[in-house]
């Protein structure tokens, strides 16, 4: 009796989801704004609801690995997202407005397999990802087959959010000269302040008494598409830091890690093919170091190569929140006719 209880709570909680995700979809995104509470949780948390059993099983195990390893190219070890657990039964209140929640269901009851996605079911801005599975291991190769999709919608729900905020409360000065020289610009939240501004190189950060997280801008002639190869860009970025950021000592300046080699990727964001360059960096001669990305990718006129670089150093604090912030402000660019100039 009780497990068929269980079975007809954990289905009505699926039902009642979809159905408010289906209700809203009728709706404006407006109108979804009246009635939708704002979200709960801290940045880079994501809430499982999932019988005890499965979350202790093979189910949960692929959970943690995805969900919970070690994110990429930090100083120390950091997961990619904070876990909590729920079980079904207790998933209501509060836990409804978390920001970023995935069900796991798993009943020999289910009638479609798959995993759903979908966005301000309970609250906003929150992403809902629903797992439906008859077995445990019908669960888990679901979760290995389609892991990396996971992991990108809750990194652009992420995202997503910290953008809106970076336009809503933006320095618009800030944009306008980035957008002047180069041709388009992120958004920049308040607080973060032009620290230099020349015609090919400018710096934007935002600095407190322990976290630095700042902006680099490059900006240098596009000659040949030899240019974007992991040599030529580590070589050029080598050059751009040693002339444009230097360090509080004689002869210091930023350079790369001498132990982590960087990594480099493709992207297709949006309306750009980016080259993502992922590392840590360090001061020649010194000791200060943390972690940076970088977008690189032409101009509309292919005449100028653009480099967007964020990084951070926050020596006494975890670096993923604060990478997070300012990685999620480069996403952000945006071409000067597609940018919004008046508010």
């Amino acid at each position: 009796m009780k497990k068929t209880l269980f079975k007809l709570t954990f289905l009505l909680l699926i039902l009642t989801a979809l159905t408010a995700a289906s209700s809203c979809g009728n709706r404006t995104a407006k109108d979804r704004g009246k009635y939708l509470p704002s979200i709960t949780g801290n940045a880079g948390e994501v809430l499982i609801v999932i019988n005890k059993t499965y979350m202790e099983g093979e189910p949960g195990s692929r959970l943690r690995e995805l969900l919970a390893g070690e994110y990429p190219y930090l100083p120390q070890r950091e997961p990619v997202f904070k876990l909590l657990n729920v079980t079904p039964g207790g998933f209501d209140g509060s836990y409804l407005l978390h920001r970023n929640i995935l069900i796991v269901n798993i009943s020999p009851e289910v009638d479609t397999v798959g995993i759903r996605f979908s966005r301000d079911a309970w609250a906003k801005p929150q992403a809902l990802i629903t797992l439906s599975a008859t077995t445990p291991e019908e669960a888990s190769e679901l979760i290995v087959n389609n892991g990396e999709l996971i992991v990108n919608t809750i990194e652009q729900a992420e995202r997503d959010r910290i953008i809106t905020n970076s336009a809503k409360y933006e320095d618009r000065e800030v944009r306008l000269a980035v957008t002047e020289n180069i041709g388009g610009s992120p958004y920049f939240p308040k607080g973060f302040t032009m620290k230099k501004d020349t015609p090919d190189f400018m710096w934007i950060s935002q600095e407190t008494t322990h976290v630095n997280q700042g902006i680099l801008i490059f900006k240098y002639p596009y000659t040949s598409q030899d240019q974007f190869s992991p040599d030529s860009l580590k070589a050029k970025l080598h050059d751009l830091w040693q002339a444009n950021v230097p360090g509080m000592r004689d002869n210091s300046y930023m350079t790369f890690n001498k132990v982590i080699e960087p990594g480099f990727n493709t992207l297709q964001y949006q309306d750009r093919t980016i080259i993502e360059v992922r590392g840590l960096w360090e001061l020649e001669n010194d000791y200060m170091g943390g972690p940076f990305v970088c977008h690189i990718f032409p101009d509309l006129d292919r005449k100028n190569i653009i480099i967007l670089n964020a990084f951070v150093y926050a020596p006494k604090y975890d670096k993923r929140k604060y990478l997070r912030q300012v990685e999620s402000i480069i996403y952000s660019f945006k071409w000067k006719e597609n940018l919004e100039v008046e508010k």
